[in-house]
C-alpha cells in the first residue's frame, strides 16, 4: 500500500485526466482492482477524498464524467452505508451539474447503485427520488429518459 502511495498513486489519478479515453478507461478498471486489493477503509479514507477533489477541481466535463464512471467500480469494497455517506452525495451533486451530459452520466450511475446495491427506502425516497423528480424536466431529453427509468427503479 505505502509503495503504491509513494510511487504509482499519481499516475493512476492523473491517468483519469488524460486526454485519451482509453487511458481514462483503463484507469477506471485499475482502480476498480485497487479498492478490492486495499478495502474499504482505504477507499474511503484514502481514494474516495482524491476523487471528490478530482471532480470539485475539475474543469473538464469529460473529467467530471470520469469521476462518475469511477464509483461503481469502487464501490463493490463499501457497505451500502458508506455508499450513501460518500457516493450519493456527488452522484446527487453531479445531477445538478451545468453539462448535461454529465447529468445524464449521474443518473446512468445512480441506476446501477440502486440496481447493485440496497441503499435503503430512505436514502431512496429522500435523497434520491427528489433529485430524479427534478431531472424528469430537464432541458435535454436523454437526462429525462434516464432520470424517468431511474425513478422506476426507485418506485420498485
Amino acid at each position: 500500500m505505502e509503495m503504491f502511495q509513494a510511487k504509482l498513486e499519481t499516475i493512476f489519478l492523473s491517468s483519469l485526466r488524460d486526454s485519451v479515453h482509453s487511458v481514462r478507461q483503463a484507469a477506471i478498471q485499475h482502480l476498480k482492482e485497487i479498492a478490492d486489493t486495499f478495502g474499504a477503509d482505504w477507499t474511503v479514507t484514502h481514494l474516495l477524498p482524491k476523487l471528490v477533489d478530482q471532480y470539485s477541481a475539475s474543469v473538464g466535463y469529460a473529467n467530471r464524467v470520469t469521476t462518475l464512471h469511477v464509483l461503481p467500480q469502487v464501490s463493490g469494497v463499501m457497505t451500502p452505508e458508506l455508499i450513501n455517506q460518500y457516493i450519493v452525495p456527488l452522484l446527487i451533486k453531479a445531477t445538478k451539474d451545468s453539462v448535461p451530459n454529465v447529468r445524464f452520466c449521474a443518473c446512468r450511475t445512480i441506476m446501477w447503485m440502486m440496481e447493485h446495491h440496497n441503499l435503503g427506502s430512505q436514502t431512496i425516497g429522500t435523497v434520491i427520488k427528489p433529485c430524479l423528480l427534478e431531472l424528469e424536466h430537464d432541458s435535454d431529453i436523454d437526462v429525462q429518459y434516464y432520470a424517468q427509468r431511474a425513478l422506476l427503479l426507485c418506485n420498485n
